[in-house]
């Protein structure tokens, strides 16, 4: 009986693609996260600063309440006194007034310093410096009504926010929840006591339920940090050919690389040919390996090497060597010791030094003889 066959073993998880449709893959690079960070988008979490700011208001309302009782009470009172001094006028009461919000925002503006500096202080850590026009610069695409529209609701960025607000609502109202059930059995016995220590009692079981819920905010902002960063990376994953781009940009195309590489040593070997004739000898192997040797008494520690090479390179520093009437001497044990361990340019190590001088003695007893 024929049929459709289908396979429905699962295929692996596609990573996500590029606007070319190319697999993005491959982790961001350095450069990338620069960029990115140049144009304002930055790991930042919005829970981290919420729980930042609800800590340095419970610290200001454990150890500024009392201030803010006191001078509150003092405030009050002063007024109450003052009753009486006041003639019914509207002018009068303008100014009561004024006093008033001056005396307020003298309590308060510590308090809005210190959230100020929250504010600043968690966005600093999480994001540190930065200074862009990137984010505030006017684009066609930000203004489209249709657009913007199915963004804010339509997206799976949007679903994630909605179901994440949902949770961090259901954690904290069940934290609270469990609180004040914890704190409802201090409250009756209250009622045989004095005003003072209702209040100091209400103030203490405030402070028990901010504090509870104050953990559950901390646990939160960790995960949602820990989730930013995986989606913010996420973001800047990058395809092969995306990070091979890169590569090339930052270090150069290889075909051009290869080429100037080419070209400096075609023009090293070149300058390394015009100081053969200046070579007392060229040691060979005889014929894979070709050193020349140059040395001047009185103002050289050592001999220098002015030239190797092998195969091609050293069948042209003997063949420019016998133009030269440069002496030619076989050595194959020093040759091959002084290709593979001196640069050249530099001077013979010490352990050669015999070796070297037997062959350089060689060669001014032969050009003695030749006068």
């Amino acid at each position: 009986m024929g049929g459709v066959w289908y396979d429905f073993r699962r295929r692996p998880p596609m990573a996500k693609e590029n606007e070319s449709g190319q697999e993005r893959s491959e982790q961001p690079t350095t450069k990338r996260i620069q960029e990115s960070r140049e144009k304002g988008q930055v790991c930042k979490s919005v829970e981290v600063s919420t729980s930042l700011l609800f800590l340095g208001t419970l610290i200001s309302f454990y150890f500024y309440f009392p201030v803010v009782a006191s001078k509150l009470e003092a405030l009050v009172s002063s007024y109450l006194q003052n009753t009486s001094a006041w003639d019914g006028s509207s002018e009068e009461l303008v100014t009561i007034f004024q006093k008033a919000i001056i005396n307020l925002g003298i309590i308060v503006i510590p308090l809005l310093v210190v959230f100020l500096a929250i504010g600043v202080a968690s966005n600093f850590i999480q994001i540190g410096v930065i200074f862009s026009g990137e984010p505030i610069k006017p684009k066609l695409s930000k203004i489209n009504p249709i657009k913007g529209f199915k963004n804010k609701f339509f997206s799976i960025r949007s679903l994630q926010t909605l179901i994440k607000t949902i949770l961090i609502l259901l954690v904290i109202g069940f934290a609270s929840y469990r609180a004040i059930r914890r704190e409802l059995p201090v409250f009756p016995p209250l009622i045989d006591h004095d005003t003072s220590v209702i209040v100091l009692t209400y103030f203490r079981s405030i402070l028990h339920l901010l504090w509870d819920v104050l953990w559950v905010f901390i646990i939160i902002a960790i995960a949602d940090y820990t989730f930013q960063k995986w989606q913010h990376t996420k973001d800047l994953m990058m395809s092969k050919q995306e990070v091979r781009d890169e590569m090339k940009h930052i270090e150069g195309n290889p075909l051009i690389k290869s080429r100037i590489r080419s070209i400096q040593l075609h023009m090293a070997r070149r300058r390394m040919m015009r100081e053969v004739p200046k070579a007392d000898v060229v040691i060979t192997n005889p014929t894979h390996l070709a050193v020349a040797l140059h040395y001047e008494r009185g103002k050289m520690i050592a001999p220098v090497v002015l030239a190797k090479g092998a195969g091609v390179v050293a069948e042209k520093i003997k063949s420019i060597a016998r133009s030269s009437s440069v002496p030619i001497v076989e050595n194959k044990p020093l040759a091959r010791a002084l290709f593979t361990s001196v640069n050249i340019g530099e001077s013979i190590p010490e352990q050669w030094y015999k070796s070297v001088a037997e062959v350089l003695a060689y060669v001014y007893r032969l050009k003695e003889g030749v006068r």
